[in-house]
Order: structure tokens, then C-alpha cells, then sequence
């Protein structure tokens, strides 16, 4: 079989679909930057070089919000914090109370306290967990895919919309008489 047959193809449909991904993923990180730059969360320094970038922040502050804490992780966590911000701002709210709060609490709490507690890590902290067989990084990514999942389950599990929805099915059939199925059958 020609490599080049396989080759071109997949060349050509990665950048197809790769490049609006990877277009995307790096205008809503420049978008996260300057609105970091714009509340005055990440101080700036200017060279010769490249006017303007962000400085490396000395440590974490406990005010630091997920957006910020989330553009200081190494690859691929970022992409994947990044990822769960941008589901957690997209996701509409929940008809329960209990969910919104939920929603709310990963947002706020959860999220920016997983991202505190990796980034605040010393080298002698991962030296600790590497001795008792944890990988720092792995847990990161085992406590973000957690984070995910339980928004997963929060989207699932909108009780409220379920409820309202048999409600209306039973008042219809109190309302009505019989249901439809059974109007149907009666009539022929």
C-alpha cells in the first residue's frame, strides 16, 4: 500500500477539522488573558521581545478565579480545565434548585480549589506523592475528569423538567378523560 495515499488524506483532513478546533481553543485562551490583564490579575512585563505578556505569577492567591488558574497548568490540563470552564459557562440553568447549586459550587468552588490545591504543589510536595506512588499530574487529571463527570450527571438528572413534564401528563389525563391511544383505538 502507497504511504502516500494514507498520508495526504489524513493530512488533509486533520487540518480540516483540526485547525478550527486548535483556531478556537487558542482565540477564547487570548480571550481569558486579556480579560486576566484587564482586571489587573496578571501583572505585565514588556520586552524588546514580545511587548505586553503576561509575567509568571511568584505563587497562587487564594482570590485567583478559575479562568486564571486554569491558563497557569501545563498541557494538556489547561485544554482540559479550559474545557470544563467553557461547559460550565455554556451549560444553561438548571430548572432545580439543588442542581443550580451544584452547577454553581463546581464553578466556584470545586474547580478553582482542584486547580489551587495542583498549582500550589511544592517540589518537595510532588516528591511526597511520587514516594507513595501518585503521579501529581495523574491526579490532576483523575480530579478534573471527576469534575467532568459530575457535570455530566448534573445534565443528565434535571428532575425539575421530568416532574413537570408527568405533571402535565397527568393533569391531561385527569383534564381529558382517557388518553390519546385509547381515543384512537375506541373509534375504530
Amino acid at each position: 500500500m502507497d504511504l502516500e495515499a494514507i498520508v495526504v488524506p489524513a493530512l488533509f483532513f486533520g487540518s480540516v477539522f483540526g485547525f478550527p478546533l486548535l483556531r478556537r481553543q487558542m482565540i477564547h485562551r487570548h480571550e481569558l488573558e486579556r480579560e486576566a490583564l484587564r482586571r489587573g490579575l496578571l501583572p505585565t512585563r514588556v520586552t524588546q521581545e514580545h511587548p505586553a505578556l503576561p509575567a509568571p505569577l511568584p505563587h497562587v492567591g487564594a482570590g485567583d478565579d478559575a479562568p486564571t488558574l486554569a491558563l497557569r497548568l501545563p498541557e494538556p490540563h489547561r485544554l482540559f480545565a479550559l474545557a470544563l470552564l467553557c461547559r460550565l459557562e455554556d451549560t444553561p440553568p438548571p430548572a432545580e434548585e439543588r442542581s443550580r447549586t451544584l452547577l454553581s459550587q463546581i464553578r466556584l468552588e470545586y474547580l478553582p480549589e482542584t486547580l489551587r490545591a495542583y498549582l500550589h504543589l511544592t517540589p518537595a510536595g510532588r516528591e511526597q506523592l511520587r514516594a507513595q506512588g501518585r503521579d501529581p499530574e495523574g491526579l490532576l487529571r483523575e480530579q478534573l475528569q471527576r469534575l467532568n463527570e459530575g457535570l455530566d450527571d448534573l445534565l443528565r438528572h434535571d428532575h425539575a423538567a421530568a416532574d413537570r413534564l408527568l405533571t402535565q401528563g397527568h393533569f391531561l389525563r385527569d383534564r381529558f378523560g382517557a388518553p390519546h391511544t385509547e381515543l384512537l383505538s375506541r373509534s375504530r
